[in-house]
C-alpha cells in the first residue's frame, strides 16, 4: 500500500488520501452486500445471517484495527497502519462475501465479478 497514494507529500495528506481509499472500498463493500441480501430476499433467515455477520465483522474490524493502532500509538505513521489494515480488511470482507454468496457450486457465472484483493 506504500504506492497507493503516490502524490501524499506528508503524513497528513497520506492519511487523507487513504481515508478515502477506505471510503471507496466502503462503497464496494456496501454494493456487493446488498447484492448478497437481493440473491437470498426470499429468505430471511440468510438475510438476517448476512446482516448478523456483517455487524460482527464491523466490530472485528474496528477491534482488529485499533490493536494496529496501539502497536504504532508513538509514531506519526498510526493512522497510515491504521487505514492500512482497515481498507486490507474491507477488501478481504468483500471476497468472503463474493465468495460466500455471489458464486454458485455449478459453472453458473457469478452474479458480480471477484473483487481484487489488492492493488
Amino acid at each position: 500500500m506504500a504506492n497507493a497514494c503516490p502524490q501524499a507529500k506528508t503524513t497528513f495528506e497520506l492519511n487523507q488520501c487513504l481515508a478515502e481509499q477506505l471510503e471507496q472500498q466502503e462503497v464496494v463493500l456496501h454494493h456487493y452486500l446488498a447484492e448478497a441480501r437481493a440473491r437470498h430476499l426470499d429468505d430471511d433467515v440468510v438475510v438476517e445471517a448476512i446482516d448478523e455477520a456483517q455487524l460482527r465483522w464491523l466490530d472485528y474490524r474496528q477491534q482488529q484495527c485499533d490493536s494496529i493502532n496501539r502497536v504504532w500509538r508513538d509514531g506519526s505513521i498510526r493512522g497510515v497502519m491504521t487505514l492500512n489494515c482497515s481498507i486490507r480488511m474491507t477488501r478481504l470482507r468483500t471476497h468472503q462475501i463474493w465468495y460466500s454468496y455471489l458464486t454458485f457450486m455449478d459453472s453458473t457465472p457469478p452474479l458480480l465479478p471477484e473483487p481484487q484483493l489488492a492493488d
